[in-house]
């Protein structure tokens, strides 16, 4: 009988100590307490760097930013070093930190056209802003339009961003009227082979009749600035037609349409007007004349006659006339007035003014 020995050999391999492999360091910065240190950076920046696996060995500094560093920015970086591991394995980061913390300049505007007259705009414009930043850079200028109010000193409001952020704005002086004048309030008064315009001032004024002088059909009697003309080269009875045209400063202009028949008239109080107290009578001056008579009449019987040099009379309270005692009470009075022509003692008249109705009210 033939026997087989087996013979088992366990063999315990002890486990050799592998080469390091560890990781490569891994370096971060953090810039005022934010994972990243990218973009722009308007405040002050507090850079540090987080280190994982590693000894700082070169750079690397917490530093603080208290300054814009300029358009370049402040570079910065950092080694770190594995000393366990056996090829003392290295990471590295760099980082350029941009500072700015100046507002952009807004240097110019720059309008679409010229202005439309003498300076003014009439109608809305824009205006192109112009910018300057030194360090970021400036990102974008806003156009900004007028379109109002009127204002000899108006302004108009540019804005520029920089590339941090920040804005700036200016304001640029203009002169702005898209309104033009209003000839509505013109007044026209007539007298005795006279006619009186007036307008109001700040303005240049033309004035067009029609009859014109000299047999024309038309003819421009003024031209200028002011704020009245009297037109002296008329007719009683003639009718005629004025052309008013009022031009602003802008350049604006517009036109209104009078008329007026020149004659002696009389001009207050109003016809058949009611009055309180005692009014005062009033009437066109008229050419030549040396003083007037005035006749009150009431009931048909005249009250009162006087000679005024000038185109009025203030009618009082009480009154003497022809030895009589007279006063101002409720009731229809009817006065009439006549130029007089040379001295009073020749009692020499004119054509009567006119003649008029008032009622005085009870108290």
């Amino acid at each position: 009988m033939r026997c087989s020995l087996v013979v088992l050999v366990v063999v315990a391999v002890a486990a050799l100590p592998a080469a390091a492999q560890a990781d490569t360091p891994r370096v971060k910065a953090t810039c005022v307490g934010v994972s990243t240190c990218n973009g722009w950076f308007t405040t002050d920046v507090h850079l540090r760097w987080d280190i994982e696996g590693g000894q700082p060995v070169a750079g690397c500094k917490e530093i603080w930013i208290t300054t814009d560093p300029g358009p370049a920015g402040l570079f910065q970086d950092c080694t770190a070093e594995d000393p366990s591991s056996p090829a003392h394995d290295t990471g590295y980061a760099k980082i350029t930190i941009f500072r700015d913390t100046v507002p952009p300049s807004v240097t110019d505007v720059v309008a679409e056209r010229p202005p439309d007259h003498d300076g003014w705009y009439t109608h809305p414009v824009s205006f192109t802003p112009k910018g300057s930043d030194a360090t970021s850079g400036v990102l974008a200028c806003n156009s900004a339009t007028y379109v109002g109010p009127d204002s000899a000193d108006a302004r108009i409001v540019a804005t520029c961003t920089d590339k941090a952020g920040l804005s700036a704005s200016r304001a640029f002086p203009l002169r702005y009227d898209a309104t033009p004048p209003d000839p509505g309030s013109a007044n026209l008064k007539t007298g005795d082979k006279v006619v009186r315009l007036s307008w109001p001032a700040g303005t240049t004024a033309t004035v067009m009749r029609t009859p014109g002088t000299e047999g024309s059909s038309s003819a421009v009697l003024y031209q200028g600035p002011g704020s009245g003309f009297t037109d002296k080269k008329v007719r009683n009875g003639r009718k005629y037609r004025y052309v008013l045209t009022l031009t602003d400063p802008a350049g604006n202009s517009a036109s209104r349409e009078l008329s007026a028949e020149p004659d002696r008239h009389l001009v207050g109080p109003a016809k058949r007007a009611t009055v309180s107290g005692h009014p005062r009578l009033t009437w066109t001056p008229v050419r030549g004349a040396r003083y007037y008579n005035v006749q009150l009449f009431r009931n048909g019987t005249k009250i009162l006659s006087r000679w005024p040099r000038q185109a009025s009379l203030q009618l009082k309270p009480k009154w003497r006339f022809h030895g009589r005692r007279y006063r101002l009470k409720p009731g229809e009075y009817r006065w009439y007035v006549w130029p007089g022509k040379g001295p009073r003692a020749e009692n020499r008249y004119g054509r009567m003014v006119g003649k008029r109705s008032f009622t005085v009210a009870s108290s």
